[in-house]
C-alpha cells in the first residue's frame, strides 16, 4: 500500500523577516504615540499646576493689598500717637504693666515708623504698606533670614473686615478697636479697651516674600508669608511673628506702586519701591492708590523638551532664565480700597 506524502506548510525565512520588520514598524509607531501622549499629558498637568498655583498666590496677595490701610472707623486718618490736644489718638494697650509689643526680633521695614506696631511719640506716620527689592537673604531687621535675593517683598498692615464683639476675641490674636477719633491696638488675651461705639476687628501684619526650599535634590521656589500671632508661651500680651509656606512654584514677585501726586484720585504713574520716598509711603502729598502685582510661576520639575531662554518683565525689574523649566507670568493691578481722598468708612 502506497503512503501519501504530505507537504508541511510554513513561512520562508524571507517572509518571516518581512513580517518582523513590519511588526517592528507598527510597534515603534505605537510606542512613539504612547510617548507623545504621555508627554502631552505631562505638559497639560504642568501647565494646569502652574496656573492653579499662580492664581492662588495672586488671590492671597491681592486680597491683602486691596484692604491695606483699613482701620475700621479710623480709616482714612494717619495712625500715630497723638499728643496734647490732638483728639485723633491711637494707642498701644497696656495691661498688667505690659504694653503690646513684639517679643524678640520684629520685622522692621524702611522709614522711622514701620514696625509691626507703631512707634510712640514718633513724628512719622505708621506705614500701611511698604515694599523693597531683596538684596540679601536677611531682610526686615533679620526678622526673615531665608529670603530669595533678586525678588521683591511686600508688607501689609490692616484689620479684617469681619467685626468682633467684645469678649469674643481669641487669646492668640491681636485686635484694633476704633471710633472716628481714636483707636487702640490690643491682645485678645487682654480685656477689651473701653471705647464708646468702638468697632473691633483682628489686626494683621503680613509680609510676603520668596524663599527656596530643598526637596531631596530639587530646589523648589516657594511663596512664604510672615504673620503676627500670640504663642501659648508668650509673656503677657507680647506678640511673635512666624513664617508659613503658602504656595510652591512661585519663583519671583514684582510690585509697581500706583501714585496719585495731585490728589485727584487718579494714578499718575507707577514706580518701583526703590523710587519711592518717605512722602510716598506715608501719604504726605502723595497717595498710593493701587499696586501692580507680577508673579512668575515655575514648574516644579524640568521638562526634557523645554529649552527656556526667555526674559520675564516683573515690572520693577526683569529676569532672564536658561534652563528646562516651564514658566507662567501673571500680572494684575489691585486698587487699594481705603486709599486716597475717598475711603471706605464703617
Amino acid at each position: 500500500m502506497l503512503k501519501t506524502q504530505q507537504r508541511t506548510l510554513g513561512f520562508s525565512l524571507t517572509e518571516l523577516m518581512v513580517v518582523m520588520a513590519v511588526g517592528l514598524l507598527i510597534f515603534s509607531g505605537v510606542i512613539g504615540l504612547l510617548m507623545v501622549s504621555d508627554e502631552t499629558v505631562g505638559d497639560t498637568v504642568q501647565r494646569g499646576e502652574m496656573q492653579e498655583n499662580g492664581r492662588l498666590a495672586l488671590t492671597l496677595i491681592s486680597r491683602d493689598i486691596a484692604m491695606s490701610g483699613y482701620w475700621g472707623r479710623f480709616t482714612g486718618m494717619n495712625i500715630h500717637e497723638a499728643s496734647g490736644a490732638d483728639i485723633q489718638a491711637v494707642q498701644l494697650n497696656q495691661f498688667d504693666g505690659n504694653k503690646v509689643a513684639v517679643s524678640g526680633t520684629d520685622c522692621i521695614g524702611g522709614g522711622e515708623n514701620n514696625r509691626t506696631f507703631f512707634i510712640e511719640n514718633s513724628d512719622f506716620y505708621f506705614r500701611n504698606i511698604w515694599g523693597s527689592h531683596v538684596q540679601s537673604s536677611e531682610i526686615y531687621n533679620k526678622c526673615i533670614t531665608d529670603a530669595k535675593t533678586g525678588s521683591d517683598s511686600i508688607q501689609i498692615k490692616r484689620i479684617l473686615g469681619q467685626e468682633i464683639t467684645a469678649g469674643n476675641e481669641s487669646d492668640r490674636r491681636y485686635y484694633f478697636i476704633s471710633s472716628d477719633n481714636q483707636g487702640v491696638f490690643y491682645s485678645g488675651s487682654d480685656p477689651t479697651p473701653n471705647i464708646q461705639n468702638g468697632l473691633i476687628a483682628e489686626y494683621q501684619h503680613h509680609i510676603y516674600y520668596i524663599t527656596e526650599e530643598k526637596r531631596g535634590d530639587a530646589i523648589i521656589p516657594t511663596l512664604k508669608r510672615k504673620y503676627l500671632y500670640k504663642a501659648e508661651d508668650s509673656t503677657a500680651n507680647q506678640a511673635k511673628l512666624k513664617s508659613f509656606s503658602l504656595v510652591e512654584g512661585i519663583e519671583q514677585l514684582g510690585f509697581l506702586y500706583g501714585i496719585d501726586d495731585d490728589n485727584d484720585g487718579v494714578v499718575n504713574y507707577y514706580a518701583s519701591a526703590d523710587k519711592l520716598t518717605r512722602e510716598h509711603w506715608e501719604g504726605d502729598g502723595y497717595d498710593i492708590l493701587s499696586v501692580q502685582v507680577h508673579i512668575l510661576v515655575r514648574a516644579l520639575e524640568p521638562a526634557a523638551r523645554v529649552n527656556n531662554t526667555k526674559t520675564y518683565d516683573l515690572g520693577s525689574y526683569s529676569v532672564t532664565v536658561n534652563d528646562n523649566y516651564r514658566r507662567l507670568l501673571l500680572i494684575n493691578t489691585i486698587s487699594i480700597i481705603n486709599a486716597g481722598a475717598e475711603v471706605w468708612r464703617s
